[in-house]
C-alpha cells in the first residue's frame, strides 16, 4: 500500500470520515466500514517501521499527517494517534509473538488498548492493581478506568504493581488477551465528547495470565509505559494544534459570512482581534510541539519538551476553542454548528494520558535541574 500525501490524508478525515460521523455521535461507536476504510487510508501504519509493515515515519514526519487527521472528528485523531504510538512498546520491550502483532496493528487487524489510569489509584506508582506470583503464572487483580478502544480491543497492554507498591521497580506490564478467562470489560464510560472511542472499565480479580504474557521484566512497567508515554505527550500536543487549527478555521469562515449592521463580522476589530490570537496561539503551539518532535527523532532527551508542549497546548485549545465560540455567537452553541462537537472533543485533552497539573510538575523539575 502507497503512502497517502498530507493532503490525501487530511482530504480523507475531513472529506469522508466527518461526513460519515453522525452514527458515531448518535450511537458511541465507528461503523466497521469506517474503520476498514481508515486503514486502507493508511491511518494505522503511518510511524510503524517498514519491516512491520507501515511507512516508518519519522515523528517530524509524522505531524502533518497526525495534524490532518486532528482537524476533523475526535474519534479519527484517536485512531491514528492511538495506534500509531502504542506499537512502540511491543517493539522494544515484547517477544517474538507479542511483536508479531504489531504488523497486524498496521493493517488494522489486531487493536491493542494502552492501560495505566485506575479510578482508586490515578496512575503511575499508586496504580492499586496488583499482579502476584502464582505458580508459572501471575494472578492479576484490580480495575482501570477511561480506557480508549476497549470496546473493540484484543489485546491490552496492562500496568501493574508486582511487589511493594512503594518500591521504585514495583510496576510490570503484561499484554493481556481479551479472551483471558475473568477479563471484564465493561463499556459504558460515555463521555462528554470524543464519541467512538470506546471508554471502558477494565476489571479483574484474581485472573490468572501465564508468564508469556508478560511485556518487559518485572519490574519495566514503567519503562514501558514511559515509551508510550514520552512520545504520546508529543502526539497529543499536535493532536491539539490539529483541532484548534479547525476551530480557527470555523471562525475565519463563519465570521466572513455572518452579517450583522450591513457587514461581515470579519470586518470588525473586536473579531480581528479574536481570529489574531486565535492564530497567535496556534502558531505557538505548532512551534512547541516541532520542538520536541526533532528532539525525539534526534535521539535526545525530550521528557521536558514533550511536556512543556502538552502543557502549553492544554491551555492553547482551551482558548482558541473558547474564542471560536464566542465569534460563532449562538448559532456556535447549536448542534448545527461544527465548533459544538469541537469544542465538547477538546474538553477530553485535559485528561488524556497527563493532566496540565503533572506537565507542570515534569517542566519545573527541568527548570529547577537545569
Amino acid at each position: 500500500m502507497s503512502k497517502p500525501t498530507v493532503e490525501e490524508f487530511t482530504k480523507f478525515f475531513l472529506d469522508e470520515y466527518e461526513p460519515a460521523s453522525q452514527p458515531i455521535e448518535d450511537e458511541d461507536a465507528i461503523p466497521a466500514d469506517l474503520l476498514k476504510r481508515a486503514a486502507h487510508a493508511g491511518a494505522y501504519r503511518l510511524t510503524i517501521p517498514e519491516e512491520h509493515g507501515g511507512y516508518g515515519l519519522s515523528v517530524t514526519d509524522y505531524l502533518p499527517y497526525l495534524e490532518g487527521a486532528a482537524r476533523g472528528h475526535g474519534s479519527g485523531r484517536m485512531l491514528v494517534h492511538l495506534t500509531n504510538g502504542v506499537w512502540r512498546p511491543l517493539a522494544r520491550f515484547g517477544n517474538q509473538d507479542q511483536r508479531a502483532l504489531i504488523p497486524k496493528m498496521a493493517s488494522g487487524a489486531a487493536v491493542v488498548a494502552f492501560c495505566l489510569t485506575e479510578q482508586s489509584g490515578g496512575t503511575g506508582r499508586n496504580l492499586q492493581s496488583r499482579a502476584l506470583r502464582a505458580g508459572a503464572g501471575w494472578r492479576i487483580s484490580g480495575e482501570k478506568h477511561l480506557i480508549t478502544f476497549a470496546d473493540r480491543a484484543d489485546h491490552f497492554i496492562l500496568v501493574v504493581a508486582t511487589d511493594d507498591r512503594q518500591a521504585k521497580d514495583s510496576l510490570t506490564a503484561f499484554l493481556v488477551p481479551r479472551e483471558t478467562d475473568g477479563f471484564e470489560i465493561d463499556a459504558t464510560q460515555h463521555t462528554m465528547g470524543l464519541h467512538g472511542t470506546g471508554h471502558a472499565w477494565l476489571r479483574y480479580s484474581g485472573m490468572y495470565v501465564e508468564d508469556r504474557f508478560r511485556l518487559g521484566e518485572i519490574g519495566q512497567g514503567l519503562e514501558v509505559a514511559l515509551s508510550f508515554l514520552d512520545y504520546s505527550r508529543v502526539s497529543l500536543s499536535n493532536c491539539m494544534v490539529g483541532l484548534a487549527q479547525r476551530a480557527l478555521d470555523e471562525a475565519t469562515s463563519f465570521a466572513r459570512k455572518r452579517v450583522t449592521f450591513g457587514k461581515p463580522i470579519a470586518e470588525r476589530q473586536a473579531i480581528q482581534t479574536h481570529l489574531a490570537d486565535m492564530y497567535a496561539d496556534v502558531e505557538a503551539g505548532r512551534g512547541l510541539v516541532l520542538k520536541a518532535a526533532r528532539q525525539c527523532d534526534a535521539g535526545e532527551n525530550f521528557t521536558a519538551a514533550a511536556a512543556t508542549a502538552k502543557l502549553f497546548c492544554l491551555n492553547m485549545v482551551g482558548r482558541v476553542t473558547d474564542l471560536s465560540l464566542r465569534v460563532h455567537g449562538g448559532f456556535g452553541y447549536t448542534k448545527q454548528a461544527a465548533i459544538e462537537r469541537i469544542y465538547r472533543d477538546a474538553r477530553g485533552f485535559w485528561f488524556e494520558e497527563g493532566t496540565a497539573e503533572i506537565q507542570s510538575l515534569v517542566v519545573a523539575r527541568h527548570v529547577l535541574d537545569a
